[in-house]
């Protein structure tokens, strides 16, 4: 089917999907690349304003440097930057913006931009605001009305530095509808420029380490830290620490009412208490654990724990696998989650054994390897060989870890594998057939579903978004065990899923 004879309404879905970056916004790059392909999508493009409401403004340096918007170089006269500006604020309408700001520059370029933004987008059009820096000399804010701030800014981030003028304006004029302020600060200095957003932000996240203990406001229930600065968290929800930790603090505070936790774990050697210690988080759900010192989690108890994730650190991928092996086999580790879990790092046929007998109860397995050979391999040899290893463990008490795998099989529903290596032509069949193969050899069991998919290198960026990945292509199992059914994705290319 020819995709311009789809009803306007789901071309339009179609091209909004093509143009989302990451943060689920519409990119203006790519929606001036769709502009160039026909008549009809122009059409659908300008005339909804949807796709021009990601403001990107990246305005650096005098006017004999070159001026970027939204990743596009325009020329180096700042008037013809400040018309395709203008166009885009056209093309949005009365929608809401996201607005990103990069400012650093003198007040004679400052003062036409923010006459135009003023007129056109106006602060209390401004939905989220990001802000790399913000620097115009001798600039001054024009004097705005209170309706005329920012009382419709849902979230703030700041990364680097902002002029007071508008680190006020954005405080003094920021409404309950604020719910979300990030920004490399102390928690001082957040509560020195920020005090009225600091009451009204449930989720809050500092880049820099504070000068000592402190207690964030109780409608604060996100928090992510450098390291662990609470006096108290009770009303803490999610907690994110993006220092290496000792786990001593963990047993100090009451962890009654915390979801979910993400941490790296320090040198355990000074902080390592007893065995017979143990950290109870009763409402915990989602744990992420980072680095390689995976044997902390010999001193917890989650109950409620669904999701959980090992995510290898700074050493080798060796390191990591052997502390997983250490977790996993410590005769106190108590966690079983009964969701997902997720492994970061490539592991060898033994380490995989002992992760499927130490989390019986999981529902969907994640796994992923950086060599095209190896990952099949590891995945063949548990997979694909779970009758041999149970009848071997039935003959030898010694090889009992090895039948582990069988357990796994009355509770697992999905199998993830992301594999980090360059996409090429042909990978795909290759795993198809592997895929088909793993569920032909778990026939019985509650194994239903394999997913696999490659890693984009070219898009990947280290931090909180992670990499990208290609769509995946899946491999499911119908109640009849049909071989050979080969269905079409929602693009038609056909063979991307399959049925077995």
């Amino acid at each position: 089917m020819n995709i311009n004879r789809l009803p306007p309404e789901i071309l339009k879905l179609i091209l909004f999907e093509a143009v989302k970056e990451e943060s689920g916004k519409p990119s203006t790059v790519a929606n001036h690349r769709l502009l160039g392909v026909c008549f009809q999508w122009k059409n659908l493009l300008v005339t909804n304003p949807g796709f021009w409401t990601n403001v990107h403004i990246w305005l650096v340096g005098d006017q004999s440097e070159r001026i970027h918007s939204g990743g596009m170089s325009s020329t180096p006269n700042p008037d013809r930057y400040l018309k395709m500006l203008d166009l885009q604020l056209q093309r949005a309408g009365s929608n809401l913006l996201d607005v990103f700001l990069c400012i650093d520059v003198e007040a004679e370029l400052a003062r036409p931009f923010f006459g135009l933004m003023l007129h056109r987008a106006p602060f209390r059009r401004w939905r989220t605001l990001e802000i790399l820096k913000v620097n115009w000399g001798s600039y001054a804010l024009p004097i705005t009305r209170e309706d005329d701030g920012f009382v419709n800014l849902e979230s703030i981030e700041i990364s680097y530095e902002c002029e007071p003028d508008l680190v006020r304006l954005i405080d003094r004029t920021a409404t309950s509808k604020v719910t979300v302020f990030h920004a490399n600060l102390s928690f001082e200095e957040v509560q020195e420029f920020f005090p009225n957003i600091l009451s009204k932000i449930s989720e809050l996240e500092l880049g820099i380490e504070s000068r000592g203990d402190f207690s964030p406001p109780p409608n604060v229930v996100t928090l992510t830290l450098p390291s662990f600065q609470l006096n108290s968290l009770s009303h803490i929800l999610h907690l994110t620490l993006t220092y290496r930790q000792s786990i001593t603090p963990f047993f100090i505070h009451d962890w009654t009412n915390l979801v979910s936790l993400d941490f790296i774990v320090g040198d355990l050697h000074s902080s390592l208490p007893p065995a017979q210690q143990i950290v109870s988080f009763p409402s915990l759900e989602t744990l992420i654990i980072r680095g390689t010192l995976y044997i902390a989690l010999a001193h917890f108890s989650a109950p409620r724990l669904r999701d959980l994730q090992f995510i290898d650190g700074w050493n080798s991928v060796l390191d990591s696998v052997d502390g997983l092996h250490e977790v996993l086999s410590h005769p106190s580790f108590l966690l079983s989650p009964s969701g997902v879990i997720e492994v970061h790092f490539p592991l060898n046929k033994k380490t995989l054994t002992d992760l499927i007998w130490a989390f019986p109860l999981m529902k969907t397995l994640k796994l992923h390897f950086e060599e095209d050979y190896d990952g099949w391999e590891t995945v063949k040899s548990v997979f694909c060989n779970w009758r041999t290893t149970k009848r071997m463990a039935i003959q030898s008490e010694t090889e009992a870890t090895s039948s582990h795998s069988t357990v796994l099989m009355q509770q697992l529903v999905s199998l993830d594998l992301r594999l980090k290596w360059d996409y090429e032509e042909g990978m795909s069949e290759d795993w198809k057939v592997r895929m088909l193969k793993v569920l032909e050899d778990t026939k019985g069991t509650s194994l239903n579903e394999i997913r696999c998919s490659w890693m984009i290198r070219t898009d990947y960026m280290p931090g909180p978004g992670g990499p990208k990945w290609t769509p995946p292509i899946i491999c499911q199992r119908q109640p009849d065990e049909k071989k050979g059914e080969i269905l079409e994705d929602i693009q038609g290319n056909e063979g991307n899923n399959m049925l077995i």
